[in-house]
């Protein structure tokens, strides 16, 4: 063992003694020495990962935050709704396992991600039915593990399965198929076991796939509630807690496409961390989804922006007009309602040829985007410098005529909205021509959009930290 992996090994022992403590006491006290002390295991995974050269896990851990959260009765799960995305998890179940089996656990859930599980379970069951998520988890599971199991067979010692996960001999067993294929892709499992359950008629297991959530509501509420859900109330080791923020009565297959966007989001941003050589040395799989991520989709601006508009998580304030959405039963307990004004910054590269009926199509698009949301909608028009700054109000408000002309540096904008604390949770939609600077600041907002007139290929900056669509459907 090194010595890296032997300072992990001590600090998952004093975790694991922390856990030990708080069960038989119940002190609330020593679950802030847990949060604190997880942040530092996760750093270290990271960088163990991070060393093991060919594998790409490290990268992503690297690109995301950590959050305890107690009320969960998932082991973890990857809320990719929020920026940067968050691994969440509940350190009360994690802890049970070995360190082999914790870092199985990460690498496990970051496969389904590359692989896009969660937006294609999304798809696979619109409707929502139970039974469906419960298989869409074991096909995909299968997948997963089936991989990640060979990678230990060919050297990758530093994990190890826990017992329980799914495999591809497990789904032949389950659902009595004569032959399965291992090593294959979740479509190929989901399609043979939903054949054969329903031959089978019998109900599945139970704890295996909770519904995932379509919003953030549930999730923030959990977070924030009193409940903790130790080891012995947990769900079972195929559980996932795949989430990702969105409008109320979204419909599952909007819900996908931004889940969808995400992931590409993430994968990008793992990708442009590597350098000439760590890329090479990367698994087929992870070069093939992140070229797949990046295949050009028929999805415009406009429904990209009204996917993120979903996905900016909002305040929320008690109320006895809903039900509490955990405990739908209890009329005692009251539910929540969102309370936050969306921030939406439009910044205007004013050096390209903007005409005025583009001015007007720009804000009459995103006002009809916005048009049932409070809002604050904050205008910055920049060239070279930033010319002005200014809030509308209502779709009557739009500026006949912008100021500049001169040159193009995007960085003025970025510089400002990085300055002030107000747009740290705002989405910044910036409308351009593309030619500008090679590389900018990283925005410290919510989300960022690059819409261009024209070819979105016109984008100088090599990373835009968002994705870049043209302003032509």
């Amino acid at each position: 063992m090194t010595n890296q992996q032997d300072n992990i090994a001590a600090l998952l022992q004093d975790m694991k003694s922390s856990v030990s403590e708080f069960e038989q006491t119940e002190d609330t006290a020593i679950l802030q020495r847990i949060d604190a002390d997880f942040q530092r295991f996760a750093q270290l995974v990271t960088l163990f990962l991070i060393a093991e050269r060919d594998t790409y896990y490290g990268y992503f851990l690297m690109s995301m935050a950590f959050r305890t959260n107690y009320a969960v009765s998932t082991i973890a799960g990857i809320r990719l709704g929020e920026y940067p995305p968050v691994f969440e998890t509940n350190p009360l179940i994690l802890l049970k396992y070995s360190l082999k089996e914790i870092l199985y656990i990460f690498c496990h859930e970051i496969d389904h991600v590359v692989f896009n599980h969660p937006a294609e379970m999304m798809k696979s069951n619109p409707e929502g039915n139970p039974e469906l998520f419960e298989l869409f988890n074991y096909a995909a599971d299968a997948s997963v593990n089936d991989m990640l199991n060979a990678e230990i067979k060919h050297g990758k010692k530093f994990m190890q399965a826990p017992k329980g996960v799914v495999t591809s001999k497990v789904i032949r067993d389950k659902f009595r198929l004569s032959r399965v294929q291992p090593l294959e892709s979740y479509q190929y499992y989901f399609d043979l076991i939903k054949h054969h359950a329903n031959m089978l008629g019998e109900p599945q297991q139970d704890g295996i796939a909770p519904i995932p959530s379509g919003s953030a509501e549930s999730d923030n509420e959990a977070g924030s509630s009193n409940v903790i859900t130790a080891a012995g109330a947990a769900g079972n080791i195929n559980d996932h807690a795949w989430t990702f923020a969105a409008e109320h009565d979204e419909p599952a297959s909007e819900s996908a496409e931004a889940m969808a966007e995400a992931v590409k989001e993430l994968l990008n941003e793992v990708d442009s961390m590597m350098d000439g050589e760590a890329r090479g040395l990367m698994p087929a799989r992870f070069s093939t989804a992140v070229a797949r991520a990046n295949k050009p989709s028929a999805l415009n601006w406009k429904a990209i922006l009204k996917k993120y508009v979903g996905t900016i998580a909002a305040d929320k304030t008690k109320t006895r007009m809903r039900l509490n959405r955990r405990q739908p039963q209890r009329f005692d307990l009251s539910g929540t309602r969102e309370s936050k004004t969306l921030k939406i910054v439009v910044a205007i590269d004013t050096s390209g040829s903007v005409s005025d009926s583009e001015i007007e199509q720009i804000f009459n698009e995103v006002f009809a985007i916005i048009a049932r949301r409070s809002f604050e909608l904050t205008v910055i028009e920049c060239d070279e410098e930033i010319q002005r700054v200014y809030q509308l109000k209502s779709p009557k408000d739009p500026p006949d005529r912008v100021e500049g002309r001169g040159g193009t540096s995007f960085t003025p904008v970025i510089e400002y909205i990085n300055e002030r604390r107000y747009f740290r949770d705002a989405l910044l939609i910036y409308f351009t021509d593309g030619y500008g600077e090679a590389s900018i600041p990283r925005p410290l907002t919510y989300r960022n959009l690059w819409v261009v007139f024209g070819n979105a290929s016109n984008l100088s900056v090599e990373n835009p930290y968002g994705l870049a669509l043209p302003l032509e459907e």
